[in-house]
């Protein structure tokens, strides 16, 4: 269980905030607290085009032993030419189709730069690996992606040092949504198709945070198809427990995240519009934390009264999560065949509010939504079944009958005990 040295190879770290970064940090928290060593490869945040920032999570890896190194960025090129900075434009996970120039440096990108875009930090990457490897007893490397491109550098440890490797996977690969809606020449779809076969054949164990039609996948690109795992991405108990919930004066629904126009955003819309708050006088709040496109937020505001915060830190996200009534989830588009879940879901499940989650592919929601007595998965069908559980909370709400159930079994999702299961993976390597 302890005493293990591990190098984990990941390109988001603190001060990078979003989603990106936090299963890592936390793996990495808690390996450190159950007496292992971990040892952490990252960018500098100078050189790093991260699209968020929060210093706040600096706190949560301040004990772990951490190596940053220069990296050479297309996106701060790529920023800089949009907007006049090498950091306002760099984007959230893919380049947007906004205008010609987003269009052709995307094509560029894509059929280019393969894996990813962040291709530029892997040598130096790799001369730090090589270092801290011969300089210390490694006894399993991890790299993490997206971005993909980490995994490559994975993969030259491997051909070296044949030491015990995981790859996680926290998005797809080659089936990642925005992918397919790019044009691509053939030749790059092949050598990005190579690469990911390469690495998948020779890790010794690949985690992923869902199950089922992803597994599905990955089983038909690998031999041994008995190392293929899944660790949720979880809730830090520890962090939960310290945070107090505020009590708002009206019904509080929360979204937290990032919602864009490749997100199933129309649904909610029409719920929105046949549940119509704004006219019926309801005392009923849309309050919005982390990036959304200003078209919908526009189209939302229409209806509802919203409640901006902006992009917040982690510790104020899980407050507003923790301070909800209802908590809302809208995955991406072309999503359905991978059945990708958000990671924040853990986090939505601990609060004990109802959770719905839009998307058009359910299986693995619904087994997550096993912890939550009220929660559920909606599809572009669902829309009357959405309007009538909300106007049946925000009743009970109105009444004072409004109850949070906070699943009993929860702690199993939590960050320490996900860690186990990472470290019982480790062992299990051969």
């Amino acid at each position: 269980m302890s005493n293990l040295n591990i190098l984990i190879i990941s390109y988001y770290w603190p001060p990078s905030g979003g989603s990106g970064v936090q299963r890592w940090m936390y793996f990495a928290k808690y390996l450190k607290k159950l007496g292992n060593n971990p040892i952490v490869i990252t960018v500098n945040p100078k050189n790093a085009s991260y699209n968020l920032i929060d210093n706040s999570l600096l706190s949560q890896v301040k004990d772990v032993k951490t190596h940053k190194t220069f990296s050479f960025e297309i996106l701060k090129l790529y920023s800089l030419l949009k907007t006049g900075t090498s950091s306002k434009g760099i984007p959230q996970s893919y380049i947007p189709l906004n205008s010609i120039f987003d269009k052709i440096t995307s094509f560029i990108r894509v059929n280019f730069f393969i894996p990813d875009s962040r291709v530029g930090w892997n040598y130096f990457a790799y001369k730090k690996s090589r270092e801290i490897i011969n300089n210390n007893k490694i006894d399993c490397v991890i790299t993490t992606g997206p971005p993909h491109s980490s995994h490559l550098i994975g993969q030259k440890i491997f051909n070296k040092f044949h030491l015990k490797w995981i790859v996680d996977l926290r998005d797809p690969w080659s089936e990642i949504f925005y992918l397919k809606k790019r044009f691509r020449f053939n030749f790059s779809r092949k050598i990005n198709e190579r690469l990911e076969s390469k690495v998948l054949d020779n890790a010794n164990a690949i985690i992923t945070t869902v199950g089922d039609r992803y597994h599905s996948i990955i089983r038909s690109k690998i031999s041994d198809t008995s190392k293929i795992h899944q660790i949720y991405n979880g809730y830090d108990k520890l962090i939960y427990d310290k945070i107090e919930e505020q009590k708002p004066n009206k019904f509080n629904i929360v979204f937290t995240g990032v919602l864009t126009k490749n997100h199933n955003y129309k649904v909610f819309d029409e719920v929105l519009r046949r549940l119509n708050p704004r006219n019926l006088k309801l005392k009923i709040i849309l309050t919005f934390a982390g990036n959304i496109d200003k078209k919908i937020k526009k189209l939302y505001s229409k209806k509802i009264d919203f409640v901006d915060k902006g992009y917040v830190s982690h510790d104020e996200s899980i407050r507003l999560v923790k301070s909800s009534h209802l908590l809302i989830n809208i995955n991406y588009m072309d999503t359905e065949d991978t059945d990708m879940i958000s990671g924040k879901l853990i986090e939505y499940l601990a609060s004990g509010s109802p959770i719905i989650n839009f998307s058009n592919a359910a299986y693995e929601t619904e087994l997550l939504f096993k912890f939550s007595l009220k929660s559920f998965n909606a599809n572009n069908n669902d829309i009357n079944k959405v309007v009538s559980f909300i106007e049946k909370e925000y009743n009970e709400w109105s009444k004072g009958e409004f109850k949070k159930q906070i699943p009993d079994n929860i702690d199993s999702l939590s960050r320490e005990n996900l860690t186990k299961s990472l470290i019982d993976i480790i062992n299990s390597i051969k």
